[in-house]
């Protein structure tokens, strides 16, 4: 699965914003000259080519870069002010309190459900009360003109914001689906790339520990599956509390990998016999079973030519050592010295 896919909500309003600058660009100045020279309008003509160059200069900025909420902000933003202002100075029979009816749409697709409300919930007060204080209230001078304006308004704003949460609740379910190991909750291998790959920005103290459950068949032969896979959901659980900051992945039957920021190696080897000792004296009930297990653990500090296959082989190469020299142990090498083992059973 490609991790970019991920990021759909992002890559939506990216398309949204761009191709819109491309289009209100154009429509701005075409609207800006109109108004210099036809509707004698010279302060908002001039606001409006303004607002032309930046659309353009976001479109191109947008074909290069990616996606900044804050441009999404300021481009709602300068919208509705346009809008607003435009509404103020010109008569009520030009019709320009008519854009404010596509507001709504645009603010959901740009900046979400919360936002998107607040924006709309403003719009919508400050033309009332701008219309309110028109001299001549020339087309409103009927009650049903003023009705269906209204509830035309309130409409399209309720669908957007029904829309835009659904949207936004069945991205997150697909993206937990994709994310999320079904059985204990934790990352699944394409969280762990993404989380590596996209989201952690400084790796220059992060460590792995990459962590396997001893002896863990005897498990599922003497008390079946379904009592083993309710310890790796305890187990999981205890490794999310365990490492405090950090995060936790099953990548294998009973093999997780936990990624974390230390400041110093001591630190993170005291935290991995930290979690070791903890497994070891947890006495896990299951269906009124006692089950007690042990975990053999390889640490690995990240390098800066790592790739994150590299950085888990790393792991990986001390993990074997500590299964091979007795289990219930914590392997590591950070340097070009003999493998350090700092517990046993």
């Amino acid at each position: 699965m490609d991790i970019a896919a991920l990021n759909s909500t992002k890559s939506l309003r990216r398309d949204v914003l761009k191709w819109m600058c491309l289009c209100f660009g154009f429509l701005s100045l075409a609207f800006g000259v109109f108004n210099l020279t036809v509707n004698n309008l010279p302060l908002l003509g001039y606001i409006e080519a303004s607002f032309s160059i930046y659309c353009i200069y976001t479109f191109i900025a947008l074909t290069r870069h990616p996606l900044q909420i804050w441009q999404s902000i300021v481009m709602c933003a300068l919208i509705s002010f346009i809008v607003v202002l435009a509404t103020y100075l010109a008569s009520p029979r030009n019709g320009v309190y008519v854009w404010s009816f596509a507001l709504p749409v645009l603010y959901y697709l740009l900046v979400g459900k919360r936002y998107g409300f607040i924006l709309s919930a403003t719009l919508l007060a400050a033309q009332i009360i701008i219309l309110a204080g028109k001299t001549s209230l020339s087309p409103f001078e009927t009650f049903n003109l003023v009705l269906n304006l209204l509830c035309t308004y309130v409409s399209i704003w309720a669908i957007s914001h029904i829309f835009e949460g659904s949207r936004s609740q069945f991205s997150k379910r697909l993206k937990n689906l994709a994310l999320l190991d079904p059985l204990t909750g934790a990352g699944n291998r394409l969280s762990m790339s993404h989380y590596f790959e996209v989201e952690l920005r400084d790796k220059s103290q992060l460590y792995v520990f990459l962590l396997d459950l001893d002896y863990f068949k005897l498990i599922n032969d003497e008390h079946g599956h379904g009592v083993g896979d309710k310890v790796l959901v305890e187990v999981a659980t205890l490794l999310r509390v365990a490492l405090g900051r950090g995060y936790v992945f099953r990548v294998g039957g009973e093999e997780f990998a936990l990624f974390s920021s230390f400041t110093s190696e001591e630190e993170a080897l005291n935290a991995a016999e930290k979690i070791r000792t903890q497994v070891e004296n947890t006495n896990f009930d299951i269906d009124g079973l006692s089950i007690n297990i042990t975990t053999s653990i390889g640490v690995a500090k990240f390098k800066s030519t790592n790739t994150l296959e590299g950085f888990v082989e790393q792991a990986d190469k001390q993990l074997y050592k500590a299964k091979r020299f007795g289990r219930n142990k914590v392997y590591c090498k950070f340097k070009a010295e003999p493998d350090f083992e700092i517990a046993t059973a």
